[in-house]
């Protein structure tokens, strides 16, 4: 008849046993006069114990002995009890097993005879060119893709709980509020603590409530019920917020929920599928910090390299329908795998020579008799051979050079008591902000903060609300923007880059389009493809094909590496290095960011502030 405020002692007092909290109860209760109602007895000792102890029942159980408060930015992960980071003892060490596995998605291949292995602590980045069979393969592990016209197999460890982070994130119900969506990580919980709370006053149902009670007990119920209405207060949600819709909440928030979800239900590996990219810098460095302090497996494909070295400590690359493994983080994996690159290269121009010196000696005494024994010999030979084929180094960039059509005055915009929102200001910039014809800006801030506004203001598609925006009406600005959603998806390709392209229309102007779509590996008959039936990436591949056509002075890009694999990213980064024309660009890709700028414009609490220094400030910035 103790069971429940003994287990609440136990959540908050670990240094004491079930015994030694029994007893108190036992010893307080034997003082209570007989004649008093055995209810109000139970709830005399529950008063006790939580007086005794310092419990606070109706507040904050799980969250005893932290400072939080509801304000978002005092939350800290680090306070969150370990054992819920740490892996089951029982669980096998080996977690997936991935051997030979070939997979056809109609004509295209995308694996043949490939393997991997996932260990119970291994945190891996799987990276690969898009259209690998990324998000193709995290599927076939969680049982969403079969694999009916392959091969191979797929093993899983016994009773291996997955938590699958998707690129659209999934809810029980979007009707949900935000409590409702934490209670229904535990549904049988939540159904019979419901009902207990119902009956428990009720003396017609004490026989019930009692069989109730042992039963959450022995499910651990009391605790996962706590733990599932006090883990958000971790990630920095207030009580207010609970009670939202999870519809209400940004993309950043609605990531947060989905891994406090898998966090409480202690899975044995987090999948996460480009986790990053809706995400501020915040967010992402929040989800890094939640990533070290997670001490299980992790398999994550990112295309953000800085994320990759903070969370990972290997790599797992989709390359030529194989998966090859590498040790260490992305800078260590570029040089292993130049490495066998180099080695591969090797052995195929050695067998290269061996089959010509061989072919030599066939050819030079095929007909003759004294030499038909050895002819025959090395022809045989020659047929055994399992030819190699020539390795392809997709590390190395294709440069598409991008130049200004003309001179740039040296003040190419000037900003003036500018201040941008569509009712009411949402950020005020400098007095006076001028941007010269060297500038490469970067703009930062959070989710919500005004940088697609900001952006929105200087190309003239939204109004100022004080101030102006002067541009020299001589410079033709690329907004990546603009041309991503004038696209038209009837097209093709080609058709719609030479429809744009009206300077040139000529066999050197499509010879000039295919150069630079090959250089974003968009060739051969890829470029007849209709770009409704394009992924993400690929369409934002052909937008900035388009943009550049047009020769800007001035580009202008808001968030241009979203859905974009690492390969096309360092294309665009060095493409924007060698532009000698303006740049600004709205992006929370930090690596890409410091590489391409040599300011920081930052949006925090609606004031825009110019960073200059960026290797000395870049860093501090997200402190």
């Amino acid at each position: 008849m103790f069971e429940e405020i003994i287990q609440k002692a136990l959540v908050v007092h670990d240094d004491l046993t079930h015994e030694e909290v029994e007893e108190l109860c036992q010893d307080f209760y034997d003082t209570i006069p007989k004649k008093i109602k055995e209810e109000t007895k139970i709830k005399r000792v529950h008063k006790y114990i939580s007086k005794e102890l310092e419990l606070d029942s109706e507040n904050d159980i799980f969250m005893k002995n932290t400072t939080l408060t509801n304000a978002t930015k005092n939350f800290s992960l680090d306070t969150i009890p370990k054992y819920l980071f740490e892996g089951k003892a029982k669980i096998s060490s080996n977690l997936i097993n991935i051997q030979n596995l070939t997979k056809h998605i109609g004509n295209t291949h995308l694996f043949e005879n490939a393997n991997l292995k996932v260990n119970k602590t291994d945190k891996i980045a799987l990276i690969g060119k898009n259209g690998c069979g990324k998000t193709t393969l995290l599927k076939m592990i969680i049982g969403k893709e079969g694999n009916e016209s392959g091969s191979g197999t797929i093993e899983l460890a016994p009773n291996l709980s997955i938590g699958y982070l998707s690129q659209d994130l999934f809810w029980k119900s979007e009707s949900n509020t935000l409590k409702e969506e934490m209670l229904e990580v535990f549904p049988e919980v939540t159904e019979k603590l419901q009902r207990y709370e119902e009956i428990k006053d009720n003396p017609d149902c004490w026989e019930e409530a009692n069989k109730l009670n042992l039963e959450l007990l022995e499910m651990d119920g009391y605790r996962k019920n706590t733990i599932a209405l006090e883990i958000l207060k971790y990630f920095g949600f207030s009580d207010e917020q609970m009670e939202y819709n999870v519809l209400q909440l940004s993309g950043g928030e609605q990531t947060k929920v989905q891994i406090a979800k898998f966090l409480i239900m202690q899975v044995d590996l987090l999948i996460l599928d480009e986790p990053t990219n809706h995400l501020d810098i915040e967010g992402i460095i929040f989800l890094e910090t939640f990533c070290k302090n997670w001490k299980k497996a992790i398999l994550s494909i990112s295309h953000d390299i800085q994320f990759i070295n903070n969370t990972c400590e290997k790599i797992a690359e989709i390359s030529n329908k194989k998966i090859h493994n590498y040790p260490g983080n992305y800078e260590q994996y570029l040089e292993e795998k130049q490495k066998r690159f180099d080695k591969e290269l090797k052995d195929y121009t050695n067998q290269q020579k061996e089959i010509a010196r061989q072919q030599v000696y066939i050819d030079r005494f095929r007909y003759k008799a004294t030499k038909a024994k050895g002819v025959q010999s090395r022809i045989k030979q020659l047929d055994k051979i399992e030819r190699l084929e020539k390795p392809e180094n997709e590390s190395t960039v294709k440069n598409i050079e991008i130049q200004a059509n003309k001179r740039l005055p040296q003040t190419i915009m000037k900003l003036e008591h500018l201040q941008v929102g569509y009712h009411f200001p949402l950020l005020t910039l400098p007095e006076t902000l001028e941007v010269e014809k060297t500038d490469k800006i970067g703009i930062i801030g959070k989710n919500g903060s005004g940088k697609s506004t900001l952006l929105k203001t200087i190309l003239g598609e939204l109004s100022p609300l004080d101030g102006e925006a002067k541009i020299s009406e001589s410079l033709k600005i690329g907004s990546y923007s603009q041309v991503m959603n004038d696209l038209n998806m009837k097209n093709t390709i080609i058709k719609e880059l030479l429809d744009s392209h009206t300077g040139d229309t000529s066999q050197n102007g499509e010879t000039k389009i295919r150069k630079m779509l090959g250089g974003l590996l968009i060739q051969g008959d890829k470029v007849n493809q209709v770009i409704s039936t394009l992924s993400g990436g690929e369409r934002a591949k052909v937008a900035l094909t388009k943009m550049l056509l047009t020769q800007p002075n001035i580009i202008v890009m808001d968030e241009p590496t979203n859905h974009l694999d690492i390969y096309a990213k360092e294309v665009i980064k060095q493409m924007l290095q060698g532009f000698n024309g303006t740049t600004l660009v709205v992006s929370h890709d930090r690596n890409f960011l410091k590489s391409i700028s040599n300011k920081i414009w930052m949006i925090q609490d609606g004031i825009l502030t110019v960073h200059r220094d960026i290797d000395k400030d870049f860093e501090h910035m997200f402190i």
